[in-house]
């Protein structure tokens, strides 16, 4: 690493915009995790036990103004304690195809460093269908971009213009994407047409914004249903009673009630509806305050009462997305229900209500966008599809699960 004309270092985190292929810092911060290397490090002084002797305000300027080369060297040595194969995460095949492909501004540089991090790891996992998805997704749009910039850079293609950007990326979006033909074939129309007066017409309009959202939904329906086809799979490699073909998985259900039903929630708060269904179901009184009752308060007062209102208010609160939950508080909180639900899994419902988190922003930074209530009903039939995408995923699997079997 080199140092900037001031002479510091900066740790970058480069993320390219891409509705194909979004970077690993922008779902990471979608997810409510660390976004960059800066922000992982107290994770692992307290994972490992090993503190970073670099002060607050030095570790925020190394990822904005940059820190000189002592700060540098600092973290370099306390790198250097933590147990963790440094020099197989940065080989040189894999440095290069990274180098390949930011050099043409995609992401997938990027994934291929998460995805090879995770395969030095020998633990089965539910996380491996997951990283499948992400290598075919990340070549896939290295592919298209590199062919795009060649073809501007040829002057092949202008790069101001939009019909033809779109055209030179259709066959990887057909190819690798679940988007249905008539959407494609929408968005084909509009970007070929794009000043044609017919767009200004409300129904031509909204047949357009529907077809963005799916193009825009389309990778994360697409990394919910590979995780949960690989949390099923690898539940069913602990448990082989479990039956796959007729699994619906958690998030269908959760997108129905949050999407489909006549219920008004955010899809947070129809993930903690399916608690309440789980605990049904070990027959646990599921009311809300039943719920709510897993949420740990700090109480000063000595009434029952008081608490169980402050705790209701609460999950009241996460229902419509106020007074969020921390990551730490969340985690105590399943933590709570698992343990008086006996042998449940707690990591899993922890990445579903992240997951349902991460929907909530989706949804809200389009309303944003917009400022029209309206898409909200676009949005819901575009999640819609997460069914199809789940048994895509499933199907998928499974056939490949019974080649090798």
């Amino acid at each position: 690493m080199k140092p900037n004309k001031q002479g510091k270092y900066v740790i970058a985190s480069p993320s390219y915009k891409s509705t194909f292929l979004p970077s690993p810092s922008d779902v990471s911060e979608l997810l409510g995790l660390p976004a960059n290397i800066i922000k992982m490090i107290p994770l692992a002084e307290e994972h490992h036990g090993i503190p970073l002797n670099v002060g607050r305000s030095s570790r925020a300027e190394m990822t904005n103004n940059g820190v000189a080369k002592p700060t540098m060297s600092k973290l370099a040595g306390w790198m250097n304690k933590l147990p963790i194969p440094f020099k197989q995460l940065i080989d040189l095949p894999l440095m290069l195809k990274t180098y390949r492909a930011m050099r043409v501004g995609s992401n997938a540089g990027l994934w291929y460093s998460v995805s090879n991090g995770f395969k030095l790891s020998s633990h089965d996992s539910e996380f491996i269908t997951l990283f499948d998805f992400i290598d075919m997704r990340a070549e896939a749009d290295y592919q298209m971009v590199k062919g795009i910039k060649h073809q501007i850079r040829e002057k092949i293609i202008d790069k101001n213009d939009t019909n033809a950007i779109w055209q030179a990326q259709l066959g990887t979006w057909t190819r690798h994407s679940m988007l249905p033909a008539e959407q494609l074939a929408c968005l084909t129309n509009f970007f070929s047409n794009i000043n044609d007066p017919m767009f200004h017409v409300e129904a031509n309009a909204i047949a357009v914004k529907k077809a963005e959202y799916h193009l825009r939904f389309d990778f994360y329906l697409s990394a919910i249903a590979s995780y949960e086809v690989g949390l099923l799979l690898y539940a069913s490699r602990q448990m082989p009673e479990i039956e796959i073909k007729s699994n619906d998985g958690v998030f269908s259900s959760v997108i129905s009630t949050y999407a489909v039903s006549n219920e008004e929630c955010t899809c947070f708060g129809a993930m903690l509806m399916e608690l309440r269904n789980i605990l049904a179901r070990h027959d646990h009184d599921s009311g809300w305050r039943a719920l709510a009752s897993y949420i740990d308060i700090e109480e000063s007062g000595n009434k029952e009462d008081l608490l169980n209102d402050k705790q209701y208010r609460q999950i009241r609160d996460w229902r419509n997305r106020k007074n969020m939950p921390s990551d730490k508080r969340l985690r105590q909180f399943i933590t709570n229900v698992a343990n008086d639900l006996g042998d449940y899994e707690i990591e899993s419902t922890l990445i579903y209500l992240r997951i349902a988190n991460a929907i909530d922003t989706l949804v809200e930074r389009l309303l944003e966008e917009t400022n029209d209530h309206r898409i909200l009903v676009i949005i819901a039939e575009v999640l819609e599809c997460y069914p199809k995408y789940f048994e895509r995923f499933k199907l998928v699997y499974f056939n490949k699960n019974a080649q090798t079997t």
